[in-house]
């Protein structure tokens, strides 16, 4: 039995939101990091996760020819083009998930000051959490499904 893509991202984007549970210094690090910026670290965390979702969508075609499903997400990240990630997702995903994609869209168009900070800092944390070692023994980003 084949999943889907979608499904199959959606796993993989709470599996790498996972990785500070099992890194007690990435966690100490990001914990850090959400009180410096005093937000909500679960609103934070899940906003996130939608942008390593974004991502991992982005880049389900490409990701074989460049190494783990990851690594293809974080470069796509790291290029700062949030026009051409929104425009490579899919054209049908499940309601929650357009949804999800819909609110990220808005807040990527930075309209205030304070949500172009918050956009940046996403787009920032998801690429940490797509670049995490998951260190010896721990499961690690795989590589796209088959």
């Amino acid at each position: 039995m084949t999943v889907d893509p979608i499904t199959t991202a959606v796993r993989l984007a709470g599996e790498v939101m996972l990785l500070p549970q099992t890194d007690p210094v990435l966690a100490r690090r990001f914990g850090r990091r959400l009180d410096a910026w005093d937000v909500d670290g679960d609103a934070f965390l899940a906003q996130t996760e939608g942008v390593v979702l974004a991502a991992l969508l982005a880049t389900r075609d490409e990701a074989c020819s460049s190494g783990t499903w990851c690594a293809a997400a974080a470069t796509a990240l790291r290029q700062q083009d949030d026009l051409l990630l929104f425009a490579a997702l899919p054209s049908s995903l499940p309601d929650p998930v357009r949804t999800r994609m819909v609110q990220l869209r808005l807040l990527s168009c930075c309209l205030t000051p304070r949500s172009g900070h918050r956009w940046i800092r996403l787009w920032a944390t998801a690429c940490e959490f797509l670049e995490a070692d998951p260190g010896p023994g721990r499961r690690g980003c795989p590589t796209r499904p088959r």
